[in-house]
């Protein structure tokens, strides 16, 4: 996937409120593989919203948004479930692990499903992230930080053109955040993949091509 072209979308529960000035709703906006992105947003104006669509885990929008030129209306859920293994990395804003699992078991039921790194890469990625030693520990067991490490690593554990990032490192002091965003930059260059993330206003440790008000 090389681009993901957006055509005056906006979700039909707030095109009433949405800000005619936004420079993605109402707009004809294009995201270029390869290419860096920040979106900064007010809370309740839908940061989460975009990649709820970008992801297929909602339609309820305005407008037409397309893959490459194929537009997503037409897509099958197989389609999407391609996208979502091969194309598309999300890290949902609430994480969306598997509390009951350990740490390992929620990496390994996304790389189980592609088969994308190897064991010791993961491994590799915990220890960078300072999490080494909660490999067998339960996540619910885990502070929000640490979840949130977790849940960075496990969207590694697949190929991707688009990492998307919602509110990344909101539980993460500023040391933290300097050494996941050196990981996540290490990945976007050696793949060659876009950065997409929405924040409030921080801006983290990212060089972008673009920065968008929604």
């Amino acid at each position: 996937m090389q681009t993901i072209e957006l055509k005056k979308i906006v979700p039909n529960p707030i095109v009433d409120i949405a800000s005619k000035t936004s420079e993605i709703w109402f707009q004809h906006k294009e995201f270029t593989r390869g290419k860096h992105y920040l979106i900064t947003a007010e809370s309740g104006t839908g940061k989460s919203s975009l990649f709820d669509f970008l992801y297929g885990r909602r339609r309820d929008f305005q407008g037409t948004m397309a893959f490459d030129g194929k537009e997503t209306q037409s897509l099958k859920v197989s389609d999407w479930n391609h996208i979502r293994q091969h194309n598309i990395s999300l890290v949902f804003q609430g994480f969306r692990l598997f509390p009951e699992l350990t740490v390992w078991e929620n990496l390994q039921l996304k790389n189980q499903l592609t088969g994308y790194l190897p064991n010791e890469k993961m491994k590799q990625m915990l220890e960078t992230l300072g999490i080494p030693d909660k490999q067998d520990v339960l996540l619910k067991l885990l502070s929000y930080g640490q979840q949130q490490r977790v849940a960075i690593i496990r969207a590694m554990c697949q190929p991707f053109d688009f990492l998307l990032l919602d509110e990344p490192f909101s539980h993460l002091d500023e040391q933290n955040q300097q050494i996941i965003c050196g990981l996540v930059n290490s990945e976007l260059k050696e793949r060659g993949a876009s950065l997409l993330l929405c924040s409030l206003g921080d801006e983290y440790f990212f060089n972008y091509d673009e920065k968008l008000k929604m």
